[in-house]
């Protein structure tokens, strides 16, 4: 049998699981008398072989946290926090934190409400004007803002103007395609400033359709991190599009439908997202080119909303139109890729591990819940990412599909994500992670 024959094999194995997981969950009822628990479990396993196994690996790291636990509800440290949290934002500033794929330090930062700073929110309701900014040290710098109108005139039109402002101090880069080399890997620093403004309507609380028009301004520099080389002599010879940046103008079109219960603790519910973005290049950039992206997943209760099923996919193809397709713009797969701007979710490799010009990406999670205690919760998860990097359409081969699996654990409260730790392995090692928000 051949390695191709094997992968195509597996791939379609895992298919068939995660289906049969999804039938399961949708034939049977969700227990509405799931038990919720005013202190921290018992030592007593719960029912069922599988149910036991799955809490196995809580039982390690059990007792420090129920002890932790306990220390912060003696001491109110939850009550005091939230408090806090909460009269921040009645000034106007939301406290950001989090940490990158990048680096062990963390960043921090803050979104600023102006209305509600300016105590004028109640006044106009409708609209809104935000800064965010951003930093982790040696790794990046972001300051964004947005100012518009939600609810134009009573009707589900909303419109809105924006600046942003993104430096990348040591942005990885590894070559373009499905067949590049670790040992090749360099770096480089990239600076984004960007004006635009968008509209759209919105038909219903979870459906919403936005088009856009931006000004992008990219500056790439080359420099040595870490022992690496610069991109242009590492990369000599190689047909690498982009690495003068350019000025580009960007027209697009989303359409994005959210049923989900909850954005960060999601236990039933759906979303789907269709970007379709056509880029040109101006000032002498020979960037032109079509971007379309596919970005969906599905929430299944299995049974119990204590065990949730994920199923998520990812697609994305760019299109050239007499032109090139810059490769800081192409599709890219490797880390936990938990927010819009890193690259997708394939945990057991590096950030930005793979460039191209086409990717395909599926994810498959199980999350179980191990332990409520007020409003603390801790689950267990395991989970599969399969995806690859390609050129065009039909250079899409099963023999190139990448794989990583894991596990992890997330501690909650009040719906909030507040430590997710995952350990993922591939055939490139194994990666773990530590952040405050899950990756879908």
């Amino acid at each position: 049998m051949t390695k191709k024959t094997k992968k195509l094999i597996a791939f379609l194995s895992l298919g068939i699981f995660a289906f049969a997981l999804i039938g399961y969950g949708e034939d049977k009822k969700a227990d509405p008398y799931a038990p919720v628990y005013a202190k921290p479990l018992s030592a007593e396993p719960l029912k069922g072989a599988l149910s036991r196994m799955v809490e196995f690996p809580f039982k390690l790291i059990k007792w420090p946290m129920d002890q932790g636990m306990i220390f912060t509800e003696n001491h109110r440290l939850d009550k005091k926090t939230k408090w806090i949290y909460q009269e921040a934002l009645k000034q106007g500033v939301k406290p950001l934190f989090g940490f990158t794929d990048l680096s062990a330090l963390p960043y921090y930062g803050a979104e600023l409400n102006l209305l509600t700073f300016a105590r004028q929110k109640e006044k106009y309701p409708d609209l809104f004007a935000t800064t965010t900014l951003l930093h982790c040290p040696t790794v990046f710098f972001l300051v964004g803002s947005e100012i518009g109108a939600q609810k134009i005139a009573g009707t589900g039109f909303h419109a809105k103007g924006l600046f942003g402002y993104d430096r990348q101090e040591k942005e990885p880069f590894y070559g373009i395609g499905p067949h590049t080399s670790r040992g090749d890997g360099t770096s480089y620093r990239i600076t984004t400033t960007k004006v635009g403004a968008a509209a759209g309507y919105e038909f219903s609380p979870t459906i919403d359709l936005e088009t856009g028009f931006d000004y992008r301004k990219v500056d790439i520099l080359n420099r040595v991190h870490d022992g690496k080389g610069d991109i242009r002599t590492t990369f000599a010879g190689h047909n690498i599009p982009g690495l003068s940046g350019g000025d580009l103008l960007d027209y697009s079109l989303t359409l994005g439908r959210d049923t989900r219960d909850s954005k960060d603790e999601a236990t039933r519910g759906s979303y789907q997202k269709l970007l379709f973005r056509f880029t040109d290049g101006t000032n002498g950039s020979p960037a032109r080119y079509f971007k379309y992206q596919i970005d969906m997943a599905k929430y299944f209760r299995l049974a119990s909303p204590r065990r949730i099923l994920v199923a998520r996919l990812f697609a994305e193809h760019n299109q050239t139109i007499d032109g090139q397709l810059p490769f800081f713009d192409m599709a890219k797969l490797g880390g936990a890729g938990t927010n819009v701007r890193d690259s997708e979710t394939l945990r057991s490799f590096v950030y930005n591990r793979f460039y191209g010009q086409s990717a395909l990406l599926l994810n498959l999670e199980y999350r179980y819940t191990v332990m409520e205690y007020k409003e603390f919760k801790v689950k267990t998860a395991f989970f599969s990412d399969t995806g690859e990097v390609f050129g065009k359409i039909h250079q899409f081969h099963f023999a190139d599909l990448r794989e990583s699996y894991g596990v992890g654990f997330y501690l909650s409260y009040t719906n909030n994500t507040l430590v997710n730790f995952s350990v993922a392995h591939g055939n490139e090692g194994t990666r773990f992670y530590v952040k405050n928000t899950l990756a879908f």
